[in-house]
């Protein structure tokens, strides 16, 4: 088996999940998010250890929903993303709830449920300012009617997504807020036990207002705020997620020897370098290549250096001494607390946790305790 794993902390994750409905109101459902493989941590096993703490699932197409569904998972699944004519007759079998975005797909399930004899879950989407996909203002209400009062298409939810909740008190989120107030009334007369929802992550810890019926936690469910910058983390999230290795080869090099690919790092005294079971090809980007990025053994922490190959990477001991099979923590905290942040990564990269969690390839096996 690859030495290198994701261990995911079965206990914090619960927690964050009963952090968050605790924090919107136990009378509000939860919709976890767990698409891209659950943001990195394994779709399927991350789906069987929430499903007891949430009411829904969600995903980004249909091949994540008929995994969930082939595996077991009983609570509702939506799906997020659009569909071509030729998917509908999968999302009715597998019972996954189905995006709506405009007047054309609703008529595209339209003819397949009347055809087929069937009904179909519907969400129905509007773009209240993400200017992504949804119904647009001029489109929206036509389009919540034609699903409301259409007997083979039934109306099961409303919503839209946040664009800018990642900080309190923006003027663009307050704006959508109150579009989508107005549409969820309108839903509400058509159809009054519709779930409208809106609030991703920024907007369950931000802005309470838009909560409505059903929240959409995405990154915080897993122990990350949506933003680094430091506005008051009001709800217990902790990562649930670490990042091993194991050292695979040690040697001891004299001074001025050159490390790995193309010699961009030169030992400046005889060092121990330590190679490690884990390169690009699993996702640890080659872009932190001699950035000073650390790694934790044996409860202290050393640099990689040199450039990170496909395959594996080299960390300076300097003159401490270690073993062959040693464990190496590359994201997240020993026991000791010791850490090593997810946010170092990111930061180095220049982009976001998100995208850091969901680089992770899937010959990194997940494991859960």
């Amino acid at each position: 088996m690859h030495p290198t794993k994701i261990i995911i902390n079965k206990e914090q994750f619960t927690n964050n999940l009963i952090s968050l409905k605790t924090h919107v109101g136990m009378d509000r459902k939860l919709c976890l998010p767990v698409k891209a493989n659950a943001y990195g941590h394994g779709l399927v096993q991350t789906a069987k250890i929430a499903e007891s703490f949430v009411d829904y699932l969600a995903v980004a197409c249909l091949d994540e929903g008929i995994a969930l569904k082939k595996n077991g998972i009983k609570k509702p699944v939506l799906v997020f993303g659009s569909f071509d004519n030729e998917q509908i007759s999968d999302l009715i079998k597998f019972n996954l709830e189905i995006t709506v975005t405009s007047l054309d797909k609703a008529k595209a399930l339209e003819v397949y449920c009347r055809t087929s004899d069937t009904i179909c879950r519907v969400h129905v989407k509007f773009d209240s300012g993400m200017n992504r996909v949804g119904a647009l203002d001029s489109e929206i209400k036509e389009l919540i009617e034609y699903v409301a009062k259409n007997p083979v298409l039934q109306l099961i939810g409303v919503y839209s997504h946040l664009a800018s909740s990642d900080s309190p008190d923006n003027e663009l989120t307050h704006q959508q807020i109150n579009k989508f107030k107005e549409i969820a009334k309108l839903a509400k007369k058509l159809k009054p036990d519709v779930i409208c929802h809106l609030a991703n992550s920024g907007g369950v810890a931000y802005y309470p207002e838009s909560w409505f019926d059903m929240v959409r936690p995405g990154i915080i469910s897993y122990g990350y705020y949506p933003s680094k910058a430091q506005h008051g983390h009001i709800i217990k999230v902790r990562p649930c997620l670490s990042l091993h290795s194991r050292i695979m080869h040690i040697k001891k090099l004299p001074e001025g020897l050159g490390v790995s690919y193309s010699h961009r790092f030169t030992t400046a005294q005889e060092s121990n370098i330590a190679t490690l079971a884990i390169g690009y090809g699993d996702g640890f980007r080659r872009c932190l290549s001699n950035r000073g990025q650390e790694v934790i053994i044996n409860g202290k922490k050393y640099p990689i250096v040199g450039n990170i190959c496909m395959d594996m990477l080299m960390v300076n001991l300097g003159n401490d001494s270690a073993n062959v099979g040693d464990d190496v923590l590359l994201i997240g905290t020993q026991s000791n607390e010791m850490n090593i942040p997810l946010e170092s990564i990111s930061e180095k990269l220049g982009t976001i946790d998100y995208e850091v969690l969901v680089g992770f390839t899937n010959r990194v096996v997940r494991e859960y305790a």
